[in-house]
């Protein structure tokens, strides 16, 4: 059952990967020859053919070049996105002693270390059983190093088991959280735009009937990009009318209005750097490292969604806060302007005890006004970031 409120801690998951992690990755790293995290050229180097290879500037990356710019790089940069896409589900989930989660595409695990930092950070002490679920064999060998390494440095309790297969032919099995972490924008790539979307969707479908368990959620993580992101947009239509709501991150479901116009996305953007070891890598590779970017989607199998959770006519903001001379304007998705997106505007000088929270909203933070039905955040406005849920 839901709990009575839960107070997120976005302080604890917005924060990079510690040094604990450092040791546990060059440990690794080391285990396999591969540039360790002081070796800033090698990784450096590696990392950013690495990345040319996602951008489509080269047509492949050798393998163990991938691994190592995987592990030491993408990995810590990855764990916080997991974390982030199940914040809010978490404590709307019947947790006992175990948490079981199906980690779709694992690779090295990310995803799944996202929710156990998530867990810790909202204080439940509970297990975590993953199954890890992937193509490459490699890949699901380092995860599993990567398990063994952490237990050592007592960094968590997670048992892991891995399972190398395509994902579209995995063997039914039933998880509280199933998980499918940037996977998608690398299946069924040469398929029209709206056929592609109706496979996925269908596949995403029948997870939710076979793979979720009754009180249980999938979640899908896919990166910042346009095109990528876009696509979620479209795979989020055609679940809704298959019959799934969505918890998070929409608060409504009707059509996304950003699908209207071709330059407009909804992704997060959370204050997020790179751990400080990896600031040098990220130079060296020509990459930024302040921020941190995803889109994600979680439906819940049951059909709740979080608009049941929060005080109605709450809305998301979907933008950074844009600060011009003498205003702050914040553009709020929700049911009650949908299928449009409210932009809303304060004037420096009508700063007030009511609206001071109005400062301090970030892309992505829950917001509740009152009145609701207002574009202008005057002085009798009262401006609210939800950071509770209630039963």
């Amino acid at each position: 059952m839901y709990r009575e409120s839960m107070i997120w801690k976005r302080g604890a998951l917005e924060a990079p990967l510690d040094d604990r992690w450092r040791t546990i990755l060059d440990g690794v790293a080391r285990s396999q020859r591969f540039p360790e995290s002081h070796e800033i050229k090698a990784l450096g180097a590696a990392v950013a053919q690495l990345s040319a290879f996602y951008n489509g500037l080269v047509p492949k990356v050798p393998p163990r070049m991938a691994l190592a710019a995987r592990l030491s790089f993408s990995f810590p940069r990855d764990v916080p996105k997991g974390g982030a896409a199940v914040a809010e589900v978490l404590p709307t989930l019947s947790l006992g002693k175990t948490l079981r989660v199906l980690d779709l595409g694992a690779g090295l695990g990310a995803m799944t270390w996202g929710v156990v930092r998530a867990l810790s950070a909202l204080g439940f002490t509970t297990a975590v059983e993953a199954t890890l679920v992937d193509q490459d064999p490699q890949a699901l060998a380092l995860a599993a190093r990567i398990a063994t390494e952490a237990q050592r440095e007592g960094a968590v309790a997670l048992r892991v088991r891995t399972l190398v297969s395509d994902l579209l032919l995995t063997p039914s099995q039933e998880a509280d959280l199933v998980l499918v972490g940037q996977a998608l924008s690398e299946m069924h790539g040469e398929l029209p735009a709206d056929e592609r979307a109706e496979r996925q969707a269908a596949w995403l479908h029948g997870l939710l009937g076979r793979s979720v368990a009754s009180g249980g959620a999938l979640v899908v993580v896919e990166p910042a990009l346009r095109e990528r992101t876009r696509h979620l947009h479209r795979l989020r239509a055609r679940l809704i009318e298959l019959g799934h709501p969505i918890f998070a991150p929409c608060l409504h479901d009707r059509a996304c209005p950003m699908l209207e116009n071709e330059r407009d996305w909804c992704h997060e953007d959370r204050p997020v750097d790179l751990p400080g070891w990896l600031v040098p890598v990220a130079r060296a590779a020509g990459l930024r490292f302040e921020g941190l970017t995803f889109s994600y989607l979680v439906i819940r199998r049951d059909g709740r969604t979080l608009r049941e959770l929060v005080p109605a006519g709450t809305l998301r903001a979907v933008s950074l806060p844009k600060k011009t001379k003498g205003k702050l304007e914040i553009d709020l998705c929700g049911e009650s302007f949908a299928p449009e997106v409210l932009r809303a505007m304060r004037l420096d000088r009508e700063t007030s005890e009511a609206n001071v929270s109005w400062g301090e909203i970030h892309r992505g933070d829950l917001v509740h006004l009152s009145p609701s039905a207002t574009r202008r955040i005057g002085r009798e406005v009262e401006v609210q970031r939800i950071t509770e849920l209630s039963r």
